[in-house]
């Protein structure tokens, strides 16, 4: 159905169910762009500013391992029947019918933080032109376009992060909340190589995104970690909203939604890591 053939239909006349609701331009004024790497602290900042500044703050959309009834993603969107782009040779259509999908799902007028891993910023499309295919930041691409803000959120010391992924992987618990009960967690032993391995990767895809959002010249705002856990955070915060164009109240008695879960702590030879890692390339301990 064309533009005209929309306007002048009758009001009791049903549209096809499987045809993407219209994007509204309205969605995208008040969206935001969270993008990290996993154990950056984006669950603490992202519930922060949801409390502060009264932020709709929806699972990460572009996780292909998260559904629900409570959550529209990218696995929940390739469930869903009828006709759609082709996720990787159509790329681009396919990120704006998944936005058209998604922001049907959100409660209107309020902010939206989007929750974007680096690796989620792939996606959507390939660049099938060359010989072999290659994955490209669709996601990034078209949010840009539409002129999104983006918090770039990293940490400097990235032996903790690369330890705090490690346990994670390990024990399944990547979230605690600060009203969840305490539990008794048990001592871990890492091997140094492997948290160096780690560290690097997780450097290697910061510098990445970093390079990415350059080029394509994404308004952006980096951020890290270890300044929203300082003991000067208020400013830090006061800086991100500004940057987003929001006002909120910082009450003197407000804490994180979540709780630091302090993984370093809880291994046994984080001394020996982080000689290991002095040795060898001295920058990954923060």
């Amino acid at each position: 159905m064309d533009g005209k053939s929309l306007l002048m239909q009758p009001a009791d006349e049903t549209l096809v169910s499987s045809a993407p609701p219209r994007l509204d331009y309205r969605d995208f004024q008040r969206s935001i762009a969270l993008i990290s790497s996993f154990r950056s602290g984006s669950h603490m900042l992202k519930l922060s500013l949801g409390q502060l500044a009264s932020m709709s703050t929806p699972v990460e959309p572009f996780n292909h391992n998260v559904d629900g009834a409570d959550a529209y993603t990218i696995k929940t969107y390739l469930a869903e029947g009828g006709p759609k782009p082709l996720i990787m040779t159509e790329g681009h259509g396919a990120v704006h019918h998944f936005l058209a999908r998604f922001y049907k799902t959100m409660p209107p007028r309020r902010s939206i933080i989007l929750d974007i891993k680096y690796s989620q910023a792939y996606a959507f499309g390939v660049n099938a032109s060359m010989r072999v295919p290659v994955a490209v930041p669709v996601v990034l691409e078209e949010l840009h376009k539409l002129q999104i803000p983006f918090i770039h959120l990293t940490r400097r010391d990235l032996v903790a992060q690369a330890i705090s992924l490690l346990v994670a992987e390990d024990e399944g618990a990547y979230l605690v909340k600060s009203t969840d009960a305490d539990q008794t967690r048990r001592p871990v032993r890492l091997s140094p190589r492997d948290v160096m391995t780690a560290a690097i990767q997780l450097r290697n895809a910061r510098d990445n995104a970093r390079v990415v959002m350059d080029a394509l010249g994404v308004r952006s705002l980096e951020v890290g970690y270890e300044d929203l856990i300082s003991p000067n955070w208020r400013y830090h915060y006061r800086e991100i909203l500004r940057f987003v164009n929001r006002y909120a109240d910082i009450p003197e008695s407000f804490s994180a939604p979540t709780r630091r879960q302090d993984s370093a702590g809880r291994v046994t030879n984080l001394a020996e890591i982080r000689d290991y890692v002095a040795e060898r390339d001295r920058t990954l301990n923060g």
